[in-house]
């Protein structure tokens, strides 16, 4: 659901160059609710959750309210980094409103990578741009000497799309590519992508949480 939901993030950002505060605050709602559920599903069935879970085992309403607590941290950690990012003109407002309603599906622990993947897609499909004679140097030293100052955009420092004309692309659209091949990549062996390690140390969930003692 979540890669759905960053692919309409996606097109729209790449047919407008803003991603509507109403799809950001629907992506945000809905990690909430799902993570709250998934705790309490987890908890239910016995198996770790996050944090509060190790203080009573099977508590369903505990396992509940340690899934949000695990979105809602998730959130403020995407959303604080990516507000400094955009400080600094690296990202728009809305790219970084974006990465912290991710954040409450994924939690804290797997937003660098996600983070850092999708910079290298950026990267990757800038120089793809630069090299097939899509995007000039001109066009790139342009954005980079703009992004440098975004406050000076009125649109609440949305950086400027890379490319002419009506189809345009923006960093939402690295963030989908970078969202669907980090959960495809961590879920891997769930979705039978993969064969299963033998003695395999931890699972995915494990993985977006710390280890319960």
């Amino acid at each position: 659901m979540l890669i759905a939901l960053t692919s309409i993030a996606a097109w729209t950002d790449t047919r407008k160059a803003k991603i509507p505060n109403r799809l950001t605050v629907s992506i945000l709602a809905l990690g909430l609710l799902v993570s709250v559920l998934r705790g309490g599903f987890l908890a239910a069935n016995d198996m770790p959750v996050w944090w509060l879970w190790k203080y009573n085992p099977g508590a369903v309403w505990l396992g509940a309210i340690d899934g949000l607590l695990f979105a809602v941290t998730g959130f403020i950690v995407a959303f604080g980094v990516m507000f400094l990012v955009w400080m600094f003109g690296g990202c728009g407002g809305g790219d970084a409103k974006l990465f912290g309603a991710i954040g409450a599906w994924i939690g804290f622990s797997l937003f660098p990578m996600l983070w850092l993947a999708s910079v290298a897609f950026l990267l990757v499909w800038t120089l793809a741009r630069v090299l097939s004679g899509g995007l000039s140097p001109k066009q790139v030293q342009k954005t980079l000497t703009t992004l440098k100052q975004p406050h000076a955009d009125h649109n609440a420092g949305r950086p400027p799309t890379l490319t002419p004309g009506k189809l345009r692309v923006t960093y939402a659209l690295p963030i989908a590519v970078a969202t669907a091949v980090v959960l495809l990549w961590v879920f891997r062996v769930e979705l039978q992508l993969a064969p299963p390690k033998p003695q395999q140390g931890a699972s995915a969930h494990d993985r977006l949480s710390p280890p319960v003692a």
